[in-house]
């Protein structure tokens, strides 16, 4: 492995890591939404609404934070891959709650929140190398530079190519 081969697999583990820390702030934030919403809701629908909510607000996070997309452009469309990623979650975690159901006869709070972080965690992998294609990708091959109105800053890690 070459010098740049080294940089840029190095640069990816940094843009991770910062994508786990973000992605660890909006699990809270899922957790604790679930928590309230299961005050008055059954798990499934609590969970549902929690995963929406805690998705479009950590979608907005990591297009700033951990892939330093600014300003408006292409948000639609990011919002848009954040939420069909969202199936893929609710799909994980639905059916995380339903085996707990299954293998336990009245989980307790406990459990269910434990079960549904790491199903979350599980799926925040492939979140971050789908966006990280999206928005990474398109970052790279931007035509004009980066002090140009509407142009994103480099990802945490990555330097721009010319």
């Amino acid at each position: 492995m070459g010098r740049v081969d080294v940089a840029r697999w190095r640069a990816i583990l940094v843009q991770l890591v910062v994508f786990a820390c973000v992605g660890g702030a909006f699990n809270v934030l899922y957790g604790l939404l679930y928590v309230l919403l299961r005050a008055e809701l059954s798990a499934q629908p609590a969970n549902a609404i929690a995963l929406v909510l805690s998705t479009i607000a950590g979608t907005f996070g990591h297009r700033r934070i951990t892939f330093g997309v600014r300003g408006t452009e292409r948000t639609a469309r990011h919002q848009a891959l954040g939420l069909a990623l969202l199936g893929f979650s609710l799909a994980v975690t639905a059916g995380s709650l339903w085996l707990l159901g299954a293998l336990v006869d009245a989980p307790s709070r406990t459990q269910e929140v434990a079960v549904l972080v790491a199903a979350n965690l599980s799926t925040g992998l492939v979140r971050f190398f789908v966006f990280r294609m999206v928005m990474v990708g398109r970052n790279r091959r931007r035509p004009q530079g980066l002090g140009s109105p509407g142009a994103s800053e480099p990802p945490v890690g990555i330097e721009p190519t010319t």
